[in-house]
């Protein structure tokens, strides 16, 4: 199969490496703290922070993940200039939520620390910084360091959306030393029902990682039951980056579990999504592993629709017109 180049992609493709190192890690760059990216608190007065985290806010809501962590880098730096650790506690917080997704955990673990070496913050806002810390460090691939972060944190009384965070960052670091029991254990530290009331984000979180433990442990079933559930999960969030690499995933795990057909066509879906948002060498890729689906498979018609999909991409390039692109994952 002739591959379909596209050039001016080499971040996605330096993204996808880094993804595939730490297939465990890279969830902890996607969960949401959503106490920490809400709008300015009412004893945060000064004009400039307040307008920069609410642009932040809004560029966060449209998916924009980059403006937003620039928007709140200049928050932080307005905060320094008021000597106000709190006010540098939540905007350094709002950043790395949109740091993280972006591959981008260091820099996200540098303004956490600066926030949590300061004795002044208050400790609401230093148990938001440790559970973002712990997130952060799991997305660093630092297991060890995450988990010892996210065990302070849950000694105090965090709230549910809070406490929800830190054990998925625990169960993360559980698969990363490859402790799958370990993991599901943890998640269960919270009841179906306490999960059930959180926002559709940790739900997909919560459902990815029982996917791939069950996979660890050997489930394909259950473990593409989970996935598909993610899937719904994402879309619910309206986090549509997230919803094609779930469904993506998904097709691989049907795949793994003997259901070709169901694989091929969550492959295509996938690759469809991500094309029409623009990750155009993840979603040849993506179609190149249905079309693979496809061949072993057997099935002629459904291995037409995707060579006729492949030569739709390669007209839609042609007409663009474009020598490159920026793909984007917000």
């Amino acid at each position: 199969m002739k591959r379909l180049e596209v050039r001016g992609q080499g971040s996605e493709d330096r993204k996808q490496q880094a993804g595939d190192r730490r297939q465990w890690l890279v969830l902890a760059g996607a969960i949401l703290l959503l106490a920490g990216c809400a709008a300015p608190k009412p004893q945060f007065t000064d004009e400039d922070w307040v307008s920069n985290v609410t642009t932040g806010r809004g560029c966060y809501e449209r998916g924009d993940l980059r403006r937003a962590a620039d928007a709140f880098a200049r928050a932080q730096q307005r905060a320094r200039a008021l000597d106000d650790a709190d006010a540098l506690a939540v905007a350094a917080v709002n950043r790395a939520v949109c740091l993280l997704p972006l591959d981008r955990a260091e820099e996200a673990l540098a303004g956490l620390r600066e926030a949590l070496a300061d004795d002044r913050v208050s400790e609401s806002r230093r148990l938001e910084l440790r559970v973002t810390a712990a997130r952060a460090e799991l997305a660093a691939g630092y297991a060890d360091q995450a988990r010892t972060e996210a065990d302070l944190a849950l000694e105090s009384d965090l709230s549910l959306l809070l406490r929800a965070q830190a054990l998925l960052v625990k169960a993360g670091a559980d698969l990363a030393d490859h402790k799958a029991p370990g993991a599901g254990r943890t998640l269960q530290e919270l009841s179906a029902a306490q999960w059930a009331d959180l926002p559709a984000r940790l739900r997909a979180e919560q459902a990815e990682l029982e996917a791939q433990i069950s996979a660890v442990l050997e489930s394909p079933g259950e473990a593409l039951d989970w996935q598909d559930n993610a899937v719904a999960r994402w879309r619910e969030a309206g986090r549509l980056p997230e919803m094609a690499r779930a469904l993506a995933e998904a097709g691989r795990l049907a795949r793994a579990a003997g259901d070709l057909s169901g694989a091929c066509n969550r492959l295509r879906r996938a690759a469809k999504s991500l094309w029409a948002q623009g990750v155009y060498n993840e979603a040849v890729r993506t179609l190149e592993e249905g079309v693979a689906c496809a061949e072993q498979l057997e099935d002629e018609d459904i291995g037409r629709k995707m060579a006729e999909l492949l030569v739709t991409f390669q007209e839609e390039w042609r007409q663009k017109g474009h020598e490159e692109t920026e793909a984007t994952d917000d």
